[in-house]
């Protein structure tokens, strides 16, 4: 069925009909005329709905509570994407270095350079034809950089390439390097390398979202991250063999940036994040908190992997 266009006056009658709670028709009609009506009532709305009642507001839920979880994960993205935009920057600087000291700074388009097979030929020769695009739009939208070593020297550094490919790209870098490069990158982290593949895949996704203002907070990640002792020591439940949360939820980023954050780092970003969960809690009283803290998969100790 085609969608209508709705008034603000028709929106609240609609939202009136599912049983939310309109305390102040003025503040509601402001909060729906600066936040499009899409992404913040049928983006946060699930939290608060009753799926025995064909979807109806839980009684007593108001736009106000639901306007608070929107400014929540607006607020945490841009905690997030700080602090991943930390690692980007860490994880462009150590490929850019191995992948020179091992072959040079200029010769990352020579397929001998990576790990090229006939299994990842197809995604390869993909890769390297984006790694062109992006050089070429770089160029034609006259980046400084790029137009200067292009005009003056015909190639660009990798150390100057790595910056202007995006987050997704630089993953695919890693991933397609030599397995002894892999490995002296992955162990600048005290882990394996092809579990930094899929932090690194995450982090991307992750990356994204927070970038094009997507919703957060309740996040199912394409790939699951292993199995560590963060997950054992917070003594998240199990269904069978796997934790029931922090493999591929947002609580499985935080783990990610606890492994690869520094210390202070992961303290800074933590203690933000915990600060954005506290005044949320304060805005929500239809329904228990946890129903929310279990969206994002944290459990109910979640603030311990700050000391750990």
């Amino acid at each position: 069925m085609e969608k209508e266009f709705k008034t603000i006056s028709e929106q609240i009658r609609c939202l009136e009909s599912k049983n939310l709670m309109i305390k102040d028709k003025n503040r509601t009609a402001n909060i729906l005329e600066k936040n499009n009506y899409y992404y913040l009532i049928n983006g946060y709305k699930n939290a608060f709905t009753d799926c025995n009642k064909n979807g109806k507001y839980i009684e007593g839920t108001t736009i106000e509570e639901i306007y608070s979880l929107y400014e929540f994960d607006r607020k945490i993205r841009n905690v997030f994407l700080e602090y991943i935009l930390l690692i980007e920057r860490k994880i462009d600087t150590y490929i850019a270095y191995e992948f020179s000291k091992e072959h040079g700074y200029k010769n990352y388009l020579i397929s001998d350079n990576f790990e090229y097979s006939e299994k990842n030929r197809k995604k390869f020769d993909k890769f390297l034809k984006d790694i062109n695009l992006e050089i070429s739009h770089q160029y034609k939208n006259s980046n400084k950089m790029i137009v200067h070593y292009i005009n003056k020297y015909k190639y660009i550094p990798l150390w100057v390439l790595i910056r202007i490919l995006s987050f997704g790209k630089v993953s695919k870098f890693y991933s397609f390097m030599k397995a002894k490069e892999r490995n002296v990158i992955s162990k600048k982290f005290n882990i394996k390398e092809e579990v930094l593949k899929i932090y690194l895949t995450n982090l991307g996704e992750v990356r994204n979202i927070c970038a094009h203002d997507e919703k957060l907070y309740d996040i199912n990640l394409r790939f699951k991250i292993s199995n560590n002792e963060y997950h054992s020591i917070l003594k998240i439940q199990k269904e069978k063999e796997n934790y029931k949360n922090g493999l591929q939820d947002l609580f499985s980023i935080v783990i990610i940036l606890k492994v690869m954050l520094e210390k202070e780092q992961f303290s800074r970003f933590y203690k933000a994040l915990i600060k954005n969960i506290q005044i949320l809690k304060k805005q929500i009283h239809t329904i228990e908190f946890y129903k929310i803290l279990n969206k994002m998969g944290f459990p109910s100790n979640y603030k311990k992997i700050l000391y750990l």
